[in-house]
C-alpha cells in the first residue's frame, strides 16, 4: 500500500518549521515541502527523506500543479504551512482537495489587521482604536481619529516588522509614510499597500494559544525597549491567578469565534491594563517565538504534533499540567561581530537549560532590524517554580552575551 503525503507550503525560517516536517515523518507520512527558494531554509539539508518541490509559491496555479502531481503519485492526508505568508494559500489548497483545514475566508479576515479589528469592535470585543491609511492624504485624519501615542503597523505582517510606537505627530507621519512606501514583504514578495495606526495600550502582554477552539495555555510575553516591539522572552504557563488566566482565555475564544476561525490553531495577543482585557490581534496559526517548544519542554504537550493530529482527524490530547518554562532570546546590544561561547554543553549544564539554540553559525555578523530578526538564538529553562525558570533563563542569556 502506498504511503500518504503531508504537504507543507513554505515555512517559517526559525522555530517550528522543521518540527512540523519531522513530526509528520514520525506519524508515518511522506513529507513534501513546496517552496520557491529552498536555499532560504537552513534546516532542509538536515532532514532525511524529504521531498522538495520547487515552484512559484505566489502563484495558486503553480502550487496547484505541484500538488496535483503529488496526488497522482500518492494519497495526500494533510496540507498546511507554518508561515504567516502562506496561510491563505494553504487553506485554499486544503479546501480544494477536501482536506481538513481552516476556513480560507476566516484566514483572509484575520490576516487583514484593519478588517479584523473592525469585526471585533463591531462584536463588542475590546480592541485598540484603529484607522487604516491607504495614501498620504489619510495620515492626518488617522492621527486625529486615533490620537497619540499610537502604534503603526503594516496591514498584514508578522514578527513585529514595521511595528513602532509613535509619541508625536512628526513621528507618526514619518512611520506611516515609511510603511506606505514599503511595497514588498521581508521575503521580497509584493505586499498589500497601506498601514494602520492603532491606539497604544499600556499594560502587561499575554498570548493565548488555541487549537480547534480548545485552550492550550496562556503565555506571558516580554518585550524589548520601546519604540519597537521585539519579543525577548515568554513564560508558560503565565504566572497569574487561575481566575485571571480563565478570563483572558475566554476573551480570546470570543475573538476567534467572531472571526470564524474555529478550526485549526490560533495565537491571540492581548494586553491587560487596570483590569481591562484588550485584544491586540488574532493570528490564525500556531504561535511563533518557539512557544510550541517551550510548551513541549514545560508540559510534555507538543502543539506542533497536535496540529498535525487535528488535521488527520485524530482525537485531541489534553494538557494535564506540568512544570514552568521560560524562554529568553539572545539579542546583542550593538551591531558587529558576536562571538558566542564555544562550549554549548557547558552553558547548558551551568544553567540547567532544557535548550540552547543559535540560529546562525558563530561568529555572527549582527545588524539590528528592530524586529524578530534581532534574535540570534534562545535558551529555555524549566523548573517547578516560575521564578526559578525565569531567573535561570535570564542568567544564561546574560552570560552568553558577555562571553
Amino acid at each position: 500500500m502506498a504511503r500518504s503525503a503531508a504537504i507543507f507550503i513554505e515555512s517559517n525560517t526559525t522555530g517550528s518549521g522543521a518540527e512540523f516536517i519531522l513530526r509528520a515523518q514520525e506519524l508515518g507520512l511522506v513529507a513534501v515541502f513546496v517552496t520557491a527558494s529552498p536555499e532560504r531554509y537552513a534546516f532542509l539539508p538536515g532532514i532525511a527523506e524529504l521531498n522538495v518541490c520547487i515552484c512559484e509559491t505566489t502563484s495558486q496555479a503553480a502550487v496547484s500543479a505541484v500538488i496535483d502531481s503529488v496526488a497522482a503519485a500518492m494519497p495526500i492526508e494533510l496540507l498546511t504551512t507554518s508561515s504567516d505568508f502562506y496561510l491563505y494559500t494553504a487553506a485554499l489548497q486544503a479546501k480544494r482537495l477536501g482536506l481538513t483545514g481552516p476556513d480560507p475566508d476566516a484566514i483572509a479576515l484575520c490576516r487583514n489587521k484593519g478588517r479584523q479589528a473592525a469585526a471585533l469592535r463591531a462584536a463588542g470585543i475590546g480592541v485598540p482604536k484603529c484607522a487604516q491609511v491607504s495614501a498620504e492624504c489619510d495620515i492626518h485624519n488617522a492621527i486625529t481619529q486615533v490620537g497619540l501615542p499610537g502604534v503603526t503597523k503594516p496591514i498584514s505582517g508578522s514578527g513585529s516588522i514595521g511595528v513602532t510606537l509613535v509619541q508625536t505627530e512628526t513621528d507618526a507621519v514619518a512611520a506611516l509614510r515609511k510603511l506606505l512606501d514599503t511595497t514588498n514583504d521581508v521575503r521580497g514578495r509584493p505586499m498589500q499597500s497601506g498601514a494602520l495606526l492603532m491606539s497604544y495600550i499600556a499594560g502587561e502582554e499575554y498570548s493565548v494559544e488555541i487549537l480547534d477552539s480548545l485552550i492550550i495555555g496562556v503565555t506571558r510575553k516580554h518585550l524589548g525597549t520601546l519604540p519597537h516591539f521585539v519579543e525577548i522572552g515568554h513564560d508558560v504557563p503565565a504566572p497569574i491567578s487561575p481566575w485571571l488566566s480563565a478570563r483572558i482565555a475566554n476573551e480570546a475564544l470570543r475573538a476567534i469565534k467572531v472571526l470564524g476561525h474555529v478550526q485549526g490553531p490560533a495565537h491571540v495577543e492581548l494586553r491587560l491594563h487596570q483590569g481591562c482585557v484588550t485584544i491586540i490581534e488574532v493570528n490564525p496559526r500556531l504561535a511563533g517565538g518557539s512557544i510550541p517548544s517551550l510548551f513541549r519542554h514545560a508540559t510534555g504537550f507538543d502543539p506542533v504534533l497536535e496540529v498535525l493530529r487535528s488535521l488527520l482527524g485524530m482525537p485531541p490530547k489534553r494538557l494535564v499540567g506540568g512544570a514552568h518554562g521560560s524562554i529568553r532570546f539572545i539579542v546583542p546590544e550593538r551591531d558587529g561581530f558576536f562571538a558566542c561561547p564555544q562550549n554549548h554543553k557547558q552553558v547548558v549544564d551551568r544553567f540547567g537549560l532544557a535548550e540552547f539554540v543559535l540560529y546562525q553559525t558563530p561568529p555572527i555578523q549582527f545588524r539590528r532590524c528592530n524586529d524578530f530578526r534581532d534574535r540570534i538564538g534562545h535558551v529555555i529553562a524549566v523548573a517547578n517554580d516560575a521564578r526559578a525558570a525565569a531567573e535561570r533563563a535570564a542568567a544564561a542569556v546574560a552570560f552568553i552575551c558577555c562571553a
